[in-house]
């Protein structure tokens, strides 16, 4: 397994594909530079991921679910075995539906072209995906952890995108990355801002946050997400 760094491309202007055919937000140009960095490191970032309009309607989504009080809070460990603690982990959150949320179909769409992309040039054998929104309060943290839950391996990458406007050095909430060799990286929840690592492989903590955080947070799968309990 390689050792986890921090790759960045920053988008000014993100390039939407034209072709009706493929349909996609981005470039194969674009996917093949992100995802062989990926597959060569554990882990990637991608600055100005979300489309403007896109990212706009997420937003007044976000908060229309605040305002109805969909959120809930958010436990730990599989269903199963799932508890509440909020030392280890402060998020409420609200799981995203396809048929439900028809308001954010343009967001499925862009999960599918992350999916079909991780298994066209990665060979990952993904068949679902699950999302959430996640909201941390202030003075909330998320402790080290990795991802999948202990003795299942249904989670192949995990996939955040931020949604924190003006969010400024001292806000806290950032993502720590701990790497193998011992170093630790910091990555800043800034708006738009795509984030892509191995779920089985990469431990990782939401640092104390000082002003509430907003993010969508998901995984790509093996098995359908019904199934995912059981594998």
């Amino acid at each position: 397994m390689h050792g986890v760094c921090i790759f960045q491309i920053n988008i000014e202007n993100p390039v939407t594909m034209q072709s009706t055919e493929s349909n996609q937000y981005y470039t194969e140009q674009q996917w093949h530079q992100w995802l062989d960095q990926l597959a060569d490191n554990d882990f990637v970032y991608v600055d100005n991921f979300l489309p403007d309009d896109l990212y706009h309607q997420v937003q007044r989504y976000f908060k229309l679910l605040l305002n109805e009080q969909e959120f809930t809070k958010a436990g730990i460990g599989s269903s199963e075995k799932r508890q509440v603690k909020a030392s280890v982990r402060g998020d409420f959150i609200y799981w995203l539906d396809q048929h439900q949320d028809e308001q954010l179909s343009p967001l499925f769409s862009l999960f599918d072209e992350v999916m079909y992309n991780l298994r066209q040039y990665l060979l990952l054998g993904l068949s679902d995906y699950e999302f959430h929104f996640a909201l941390y309060p202030p003075q909330t943290r998320y402790e080290k952890h990795v991802v999948q839950f202990h003795g299942k391996k249904n989670r192949v990458i995990s996939m955040l995108i931020y949604l924190n406007e003006n969010w400024e050095t001292g806000d806290g909430g950032e993502l720590k990355i701990y790497q193998q060799n011992g170093k630790e990286l910091l990555i800043e929840p800034l708006a738009k801002r795509l984030v892509l690592f191995k779920s089985d492989s990469v431990e990782h903590e939401v640092m104390v946050t000082n002003t509430g955080r907003k993010s969508l947070t998901g995984w790509l799968l093996r098995q359908p997400a019904a199934l995912g309990q059981l594998v």
